[in-house]
């Protein structure tokens, strides 16, 4: 395998630029750098099609940003664990799809998407060109919440939607610049920068984040460590997660925890929980991405058919069968 990997310092030695080439022949070799790059879960699976094998693997940015480029002439697949990015993606070439325990994508050429942050995405693909943006989870939370006059924080992005033809010309129409900039060895940081603010920005245009629908008083900063405790719900929500996980989260006592719900919530801890993957369910039906309304209730970790229909009709008025579309 053909493989350079160049770390190249920054006139001010905060933010270095990264180039990564890779590209060779073998099965193995392939395997062992894709599931190093993409934090590789479960086996993967590979085999030839009627092309001869190859792949190559390229990365230019730096560390709040890289614009990367993969082709693989073979089959593949496997399963991908969350990582410290965000990261959008479109195929150009091949064909193939991706799975969650609650959603299916099948890619379409040119359509971008972003991959999941909170679950592992199950994937199979053969002979694909495709291109991704990585956006260091941190860097981009810090441009959304500028952008949106809020405090830094995780993004929930819907990853189910499918962009708007306006915002889908405008990235492209950004991405075409940045990639010419990126792609400069002699760019100044400061222009480095300012290309993965814009990029930051066009891809927080198709995907925007999903605002929490706070109460102002937990807004008040005497109660910052309930809104953090909150926070850390919403973020979480899909994990096995405890009261005690919450509040050591939020470095809260159990006791000042529910007293602190109790107070401005008017609900226990955990009936916030549950509230917010009822909220969930409801979305994933609206949307369509799940048309098995068991199913979708069991991934939320409701295992009790009836319980769940009671709970559910309790907060929104209505039988979870009808939210479908």
């Amino acid at each position: 395998m053909l493989c350079h990997n160049f770390v190249v310092p920054a006139s001010d030695l905060t933010n270095p630029r990264v180039r990564v080439e890779a590209e060779g022949t073998s099965i193995d070799q392939a395997v062992h750098l894709f599931r190093a790059t993409y934090n590789g879960g479960a086996p993967w699976e590979v085999s030839t099609t009627d092309q001869d094998f190859s792949f190559r693997h390229t990365a230019l940015g730096d560390g709040d940003m890289t614009l990367r480029n993969t082709r693989f002439l073979g089959q593949i697949a496997g399963e991908m664990n969350p990582e410290d990015d965000y990261v959008l993606s479109w195929i150009t070439g091949g064909h193939g799809g991706f799975d969650t325990a609650r959603s299916s994508t099948t890619l379409v050429l040119g359509q971008p998407f972003m991959f999941p942050t909170d679950r592992p995405v199950s994937f199979d693909m053969a002979d694909v060109e495709q291109k991704l943006v990585h956006f260091h989870k941190p860097f981009l939370e810090r441009i959304a919440a500028e952008h949106h006059g809020a405090a830094p924080g995780t993004l929930h992005l819907d990853t189910t939607r499918t962009p708007a033809d306006a915002a889908i010309r405008s990235w492209r129409n950004t991405l075409a610049l940045v990639s010419r900039m990126v792609a400069d060895p002699d760019a100044s940081p400061i222009l480095q920068a300012e290309m993965g603010r814009i990029a930051a920005l066009a891809t927080l245009g198709m995907f925007p984040p999903q605002t929490l629908d706070l109460p102002a008083g937990l807004l008040q900063p005497g109660n910052a460590r309930i809104r953090a405790a909150v926070e850390y719900i919403h973020a979480n929500c899909h994990l096995p997660i405890s009261t005690t996980m919450i509040a050591a989260a939020a470095d809260l006592s159990l006791r000042a925890l529910q007293e602190g719900f109790q107070r401005l919530l008017d609900v226990t801890p955990n009936g916030y929980l549950r509230d917010v993957r009822l909220d969930r369910v409801r979305q994933e039906l609206q949307s369509g991405s799940s048309n098995n309304v068991a199913d979708t209730a069991r991934a939320w970790g409701f295992g009790h058919p009836g319980r769940f229909t009671a709970a559910y009709a309790k907060r929104f008025a209505e039988h979870p069968h009808n939210t479908r579309p």
